[in-house]
């Protein structure tokens, strides 16, 4: 393994050069000569920081995205703009759409879709991920049911394992894993709830760029066990605190996709009944109350919530919701002021895969057409760092996990912007340099 040296860094507001050597940080100096066989990189002043962390995404599902259609906002705000995309897709099989939101043309149906293209399968996304919409040809292919009017409920994995076969994507994976680096990411959490021992070796193998932890199902032999709510269809409650009990007896932690009041309360009583155990996490977590958030800090429970939707959604929610709603949406201020556990993933690709985007929502809460939600609960640019760093350090016998940016942190806190990064390195070698 090649060391590294990165010179001329800012690390916390001191000028420094850093030496990394078998996956560690080796070296802090305010000089160090470089040896004849180490890799040398001029920071030239700018900031050095702990690589960031998405600790929820859906590596699959992002290299999926890449070959699918945009089919929702804000790229796609209207009916015949969904048709034309739809029409204009190439090729001459499936047509994946992905990204949709009932705001462009209602609840679809597999009638509705055929007005606009009937001679070619279609399936679209819907941007939660909870809802597939095929047209009658997709329908059919699929084995759906007429009276399903060509919608499928939380079957990701069936759709995926009939239409994407795994070993399609490592291409596209490496793309994936390639555009994280260009972002700072080194280490990601995969969310996907059909993880299982398989799939999660075949990530590991297409993203050597990053270090993968993954949640899944009970064929994933490691893990969090992930865990769906949804509020027009939960559980018996009895059966979710079994299947929460048989995880901790397995010695398997929970992560329980809660996004309304309802999932919230819901998965924090089946908790509450059975006990929580070190890892119990709740995914999401939008809608937070502070009555809520007393039991959330009982039970020590981490909460991960995704605050680039405040962007990305946020002008959907500010018509969907009345305000006393709106004020306990992704409330970070308040969880970071109980101590409550905390991180932040992307969601991605249902949310931007950027982590400076999100950073940036977390500190200003603004909507993409420039409205406030929230504002109480912004917080600081350095605490959204903390959040997606985990709170690593950089100092000798430290992973060498880094993120060089192109000016100092004083500047770039302003702006918290991907394009400053100029530099990636997982455990002390480069798996991104700009340009």
């Amino acid at each position: 393994m090649q060391a590294l040296l990165i010179k001329n860094v800012d690390l916390n507001g001191r000028h420094s050069d850093v030496r990394c050597r078998v996956g560690e940080v080796s070296d802090i100096a305010d000089h160090l000569e470089p040896d004849s066989e180490e890799l040398v990189l001029d920071a030239q002043r700018g900031a050095l920081i702990p690589s960031l962390r998405d600790d929820h995404l859906h590596l699959l599902a992002m290299a999926a995205r890449k070959r699918s259609v945009t089919c929702g906002p804000p790229e796609i705000a209207k009916a015949y703009q969904l048709k034309n995309v739809l029409l204009a897709a190439d090729g001459t099989g499936w047509i994946r759409g992905v990204g949709y939101h009932e705001s462009v043309a209602g609840d679809l149906t597999a009638t509705q879709i055929d007005q606009w293209i009937d001679d070619r399968p279609v399936r679209i996304q819907h941007r939660s991920g909870r809802v597939w919409y095929f047209n009658s040809l997709g329908a059919s292919e699929m084995g759906l049911p007429p009276d399903r009017q060509g919608q499928l409920y939380r079957r990701d994995e069936m759709v995926f394992k009939q239409l994407s076969p795994v070993d399609d994507l490592s291409i596209e994976l490496g793309e994936v894993a390639r555009e994280l680096a260009s972002f700072g990411v080194t280490h990601v959490t995969d969310a996907t709830p059909s993880n299982d021992d398989s799939t999660f070796k075949f990530l590991r193998e297409s993203c050597p760029f990053l270090r993968i932890h993954a949640m899944g199902g009970s064929e994933l032999s490691a893990g969090h066990l992930k865990i769906i709510l949804d509020d027009y269809q939960l559980p018996e409650f009895q059966d979710l605190c079994d299947q929460i009990a048989e995880a901790h007896r397995m010695r398997r932690a929970v992560a329980i996709h809660c996004v309304s009041k309802v999932e919230v309360v819901f998965a924090v009583a089946a908790l509450t009944e059975v006990g929580s155990v070190e890892g119990d996490r709740l995914e999401h977590a939008t809608e937070l109350t502070s009555d809520v958030m007393d039991n959330v800090e009982t039970l020590r429970l981490k909460l991960v919530p995704n605050p680039n939707f405040l962007y990305d959604r946020g002008d959907q929610y500010i018509i969907a919701n009345e305000s006393s709603v709106l004020e306990s949406l992704y409330p970070i201020r308040s969880i970071l002021g109980r101590g409550i556990r905390c991180t932040i993933g992307t969601d991605a690709p249902f949310g931007d895969a950027d982590p400076w985007s999100a950073m940036k929502a977390a500190t200003d809460r603004r909507t993409r057409n420039g409205s406030t939600i929230g504002l109480q609960e912004a917080i600081l640019p350095e605490e959204a760092l903390r959040l997606f760093t985990r709170g690593q350090k950089i100092e000798v016998g430290a992973d060498a996990n880094l993120a060089c940016l192109d000016r100092p942190w004083s500047e770039a806190r302003d702006r918290l912007n991907a394009n400053h990064v100029v530099a990636t390195v997982l455990e002390g070698q480069l798996t991104y340099l700009r340009n």
